[in-house]
């Protein structure tokens, strides 16, 4: 760990790991090395603004101070960790302490829809778990997965539509029935109603989803050997 730290700060490229995600990971540390996880990821050289970790459920004030202080990059699960039942992340402590905090979506085998709108509602929705419905409003959410997100990649060229960044623009549909009275606040609209399927993707202004629909494959085609592969595997279960 020490040493992949060093060999990614001498060719200038960021860290990223999975930590805190479970309660028997934070038990593994302190029993093998004293120390929960986050205060072993710090004392291998592992924090600072060229990291950023996934998942950080299981939190200490500490921890999360220390993540804050050292500028060092949170990427929530939310779907991912309620699936497996991992807990729910601090995400508004760390917001206010001043970490950056982005969404991902984990992985196929944590997260089977792996859709990036729903992980907003997600963050949101679990945010207010506790008992606070203003603990993160839909705008907060949404600014995770944007400019949160390229903050988590040290990425000042994306996160927001303007003027000299990237044009990775996703375009969706609020006049139908699932929108239906929740005119008066679009943006709100599309996360607090239930996310459906983005209508034009643009990827450094290129068109890759047009009408719903992937541009440059044939998703039937996809489909139909995710369902053959599928299939297989089951039958060898």
């Amino acid at each position: 760990m020490r040493d992949s730290a060093d060999l990614a700060r001498a060719l200038g490229v960021r860290l990223h790991t999975h930590v805190a995600e479970t309660a028997d990971e934070d038990r593994y540390c302190q029993d093998r090395f004293g120390v929960r996880p986050v205060e072993l990821l710090d004392q291998l050289g592992w924090l600072g603004p060229d990291v950023w970790l996934a998942h950080c459920v299981h939190l200490s004030d500490k921890d999360v101070a220390r993540l804050a202080e050292t500028g060092t990059a949170v990427a929530s699960c939310p779907t991912s960790n309620l699936r497996l039942g991992s807990g729910i992340a601090r995400v508004r402590a760390l917001l206010d302490e001043g970490a950056p905090v982005g969404l991902g979506v984990d992985g196929s085998a944590s997260n089977d829809a792996g859709n990036m709108l729903a992980e907003v509602r997600q963050a949101m929705l679990v945010s207010r778990a506790g008992g606070d419905p203003s603990a993160l409003t839909a705008r907060e959410a949404l600014r995770l997965a944007t400019r949160g997100g390229a903050a988590c990649l040290g990425r000042d060229d994306v996160g927001s539509i303007e003027p000299g960044k990237r044009a990775d623009i996703a375009l969706f549909p609020v006049e139908g029935l699932p929108w239906t009275g929740a005119e008066a606040d679009p943006v709100a609209a599309v996360i607090h109603c239930w996310p459906g399927r983005v209508r034009h993707l643009l990827v450094e202004g290129e068109a890759v989803v047009r009408d719903s629909r992937l541009v440059k494959v044939d998703e039937d085609a996809i489909a139909r050997d995710g369902r053959r592969i599928g299939s297989r595997i089951s039958v060898r279960v």
